[in-house]
């Protein structure tokens, strides 16, 4: 509030222990924050001009401070990778390596707890549980096949892989179709028809060997990696100490209930009630 617009112009101090009033002279402008009572001076000056000039403590640096949220209560978005980074295999071939033409394979189209709507590509027989792309480069390496990890790739038709099980891998289908074993359509994990199982025509070339059936030589091959073994082994005795944990909480909080139930009760003094 401006002075001009009270006769007696003041303010209570609320920081001290007795409340008392800090008066001011008409001219002045006085701003009062959470931690700082500002008086300013609004003297005018020949010219019409006006005269600013502070009186007291200072004034803290951002006026919106008081209104900011503190730092242990923001939500600390994670850092956005950069796509376009890409990991060769073999190393030797990093800068010769041609991979512009190469077939993808994202692990969403092996994955067996994904729906054709969510991408899918092969038959749930065919499929393998939570693959990934340390996964897939694991069976090229063992079959030798050049490929490239673009690990913070996301799956457009899969939300979810954008921030869970990120990337996808370009590989040399050339050599795929030299090195890996032709499967059949009955080597399906269980005796099931699905409509993903049955051969694609190619009228020009009866051997060539489809990008279908070159996921699913990765899925079937998939899991005896020892690399995934090992990742899904310790993936399980993370999840049991986590419940053993829980347990242990559970158990905690019902000792405690139980003592507070047991020690509650009337503090009153028993006797016999006065007529």
């Amino acid at each position: 509030f401006r002075g001009r617009s009270k006769p007696n112009n003041s303010i209570t101090n609320n920081n001290s222990n007795a409340t008392r009033k800090l008066k001011f002279p008409h001219n002045i402008v006085v701003i009062q924050t959470n931690h700082h009572i500002t008086a300013i001076n609004m003297g005018k000056k020949a010219g019409g001009r006006v005269r600013v000039k502070q009186i007291g403590g200072k004034a803290p640096m951002n006026p919106l401070q008081d209104l900011m949220v503190p730092p242990e209560e923001q939500i600390m978005l994670p850092p956005k990778m950069d796509s376009s980074v890409s990991h060769f295999w073999p190393l030797s071939q990093t800068f010769s390596m041609q991979y512009k033409t190469f077939p993808c394979i994202w692990p969403t189209y092996i994955d067996v707890t994904k729906t054709m709507k969510e991408g899918r590509r092969i038959s749930k027989g065919d499929a393998v549980d939570e693959p990934s792309i340390q996964d897939i480069s694991e069976v090229l390496q063992s079959m030798n096949v050049r490929h490239v990890i673009q690990p913070y790739k996301g799956y457009p038709r899969d939300v979810e892989s954008r921030w869970f099980n990120q990337g996808r891998i370009l590989y040399d289908s050339e050599q795929m179709k030299e090195r890996a074993p032709v499967l059949s359509t009955s080597s399906s994990k269980n005796d099931s028809i699905d409509i993903d199982d049955l051969p694609e025509i190619h009228d020009e070339d009866e051997g060539c060997m489809t990008q279908k059936q070159c996921w699913k030589v990765i899925a079937n091959k998939i899991e005896s990696m020892p690399g995934r073994l090992a990742r899904l082994a310790q993936k399980k005795k993370e999840l049991e100490a986590e419940a053993r944990r829980e347990r242990a909480k559970k158990v905690t909080a019902a000792a405690k209930t139980s003592k507070s139930a047991a020690s509650g009760g009337s503090n009153k003094k028993k006797g016999k009630k006065k007529r």
